[in-house]
């Protein structure tokens, strides 16, 4: 895991646990035995996963951070023994080749290919080989994989290794589990009083599977420790919100959150700013009341009072802590520096009025190459003229990709300077939280009070 500086950083809202999938009863009660993630049993095969992801509301983790299939798999590759485990990187199909791809787990490199029935010779394991170029094959990771992105799920996919590619695996051996994915004793016990030699092929395969099991169990439970920041790459950025939050209203929560899920952003930082450097003058609150109004605002994500966001949010003091306008090039180039692998996995959250000034920003070109901005439109743009701006900014200074920064999100037609001027009045905006409410009037801001 990366070495990183302190983090003057105050969580929020801490990201759900991971959720684990295990077709067979027998490798999630192997993986119970080492890890101490959620896990559930969807039973074995494609269509077993799909009623598993149709039948989400009964999940044990409400929004998972991410997802991973664990169980065991027929080797491929003879370089590839059983016992061992593999995390992999890519998922196909015997009849589709094209590869589903994850970039859940560091230096995975294994391709694994979904096979409608068991793999039992080494004759078909080397036609799947050919065909697939796989190196691995089970009955459910494609599956698995086109659910979990169809759901908005970051997904990994990691096997145990049970049988050789050169092994022959015993005709028996598919009738031995049930729908539900738990061992058919009775069957086993039947099949190996009609043919003896079995009971020596299944503890061999028993032995290799234990093995697998105990290796996949600790790949998988470690990656469940890794933090949100962790998780921040270039298709999963870390969202960094930055402004002057002077009340924050519902709508800045709301619209957290939804470009979030947009995104599918692991982490968001909340970043109050000391001084915006485009305004000059220091806000009408301080920013110790500030931050108590970000905390307030920002936490009520993670209670249920509002809309949820499936990651992390973080609340940092970082810019207040900083002397002089808070500009947002420092801030990301400390990011990057307290957390290296952040660089080109960070998009900031703007308004199109602002994203219109970008070259007024200091040192903006130097920032666009660090961070990408996440922008939200404000009337009275629509999303029609930001994207013919974003157009013709791309072409003006070589950013090809700037159309892509639109999100497609509701407008934000909604300011702090109304809200301050109708607070002042004596009134109690509707666009403001409880939570927040409170703070403004234990602490009298805004003029509070003054009109009654």
């Amino acid at each position: 895991m990366p070495e990183r500086g302190p983090e003057p950083d105050e969580i929020l809202k801490a990201a759900e646990p991971p959720l684990v999938f295990c077709p067979l009863g027998f490798e999630r009660r192997a993986f119970l035995r080492f890890g101490k993630l959620p896990v559930v049993t969807t039973g074995p095969g494609a269509d077993a996963i799909r009623r598993a992801f149709a039948a989400r509301g009964a999940w044990p983790v409400r929004n998972p951070r991410f997802v991973v299939l664990l169980g065991l798999a027929g080797s491929l590759d003879a370089r590839i023994a059983p016992g061992t485990d593999h995390a992999c990187a890519e998922a196909v199909t015997d009849g589709s080749p094209t590869p589903l791809r994850s970039t859940l787990i560091p230096h995975a490199t294994a391709r694994v290919v979904e096979h409608a029935s068991v793999a039992a010779t080494p004759e078909e394991k080397a036609r799947l080989a050919a065909a697939t170029h796989a190196q691995l094959v089970d009955l459910e990771s494609h599956a698995f994989a086109s659910c979990a992105e169809s759901a908005g799920l970051r997904w990994g996919i990691v096997r145990g290794v049970s049988d050789g590619a050169h092994e022959t695996l015993p005709a028996e051996l598919a009738g031995f589990v049930d729908a539900r994915g738990e061992t058919r004793i009775a069957r086993v016990l039947a099949a190996i009083a009609r043919r003896p030699a079995l009971l020596p092929e299944l503890m061999a395969i028993g032995r290799a599977s234990r093995l697998a099991m105990r290796n996949a169990s600790f790949t998988v439970d470690a990656l469940g420790a890794r933090g949100a920041l962790d998780l921040c790459d270039a298709a999963h950025p870390l969202l960094l919100y930055g402004g002057s939050f002077d009340p924050p209203h519902t709508r800045h929560a709301t619209m957290l959150a939804d470009a979030m899920r947009a995104l599918r952003s692991p982490c968001a930082i909340v970043m109050p700013a000391r001084v915006n450097p485009l305004k000059g003058d220091a806000p009408p609150a301080d920013g110790e009341a500030r931050l108590a109004l970000c905390r307030a605002a920002f936490g009520a994500l993670g209670d249920g009072t509002t809309s949820a966001a499936a990651g992390e949010i973080r609340l940092s003091r970082l810019e207040l802590d900083r002397e002089g306008p808070s500009y947002t090039i420092h801030t990301v180039t400390a990011l990057c520096e307290r957390t290296p692998s952040l660089r080109g996995a960070i998009r900031f959250l703007v308004g199109s009025d602002a994203i219109r000034g970008i070259e007024r920003w200091h040192r903006w070109r130097e920032l666009l190459e660090l961070a990408r901005p996440a922008i939200v439109v404000r009337p009275p743009d629509s999303h029609a003229s930001v994207a013919a701006f974003l157009a013709d900014l791309g072409r003006t200074h070589g950013f090809a990709d700037a159309p892509s920064w639109l999100l497609d999100l509701a407008p934000v037609d909604l300011a702090s300077t109304d809200l301050r001027a109708r607070i002042a009045r004596g009134e109690r905006p509707s666009d403001i939280s409880d939570a927040v409410w409170r703070e403004i009037a234990a602490r009298g801001l805004y003029g509070f009070g003054g009109a009654r």
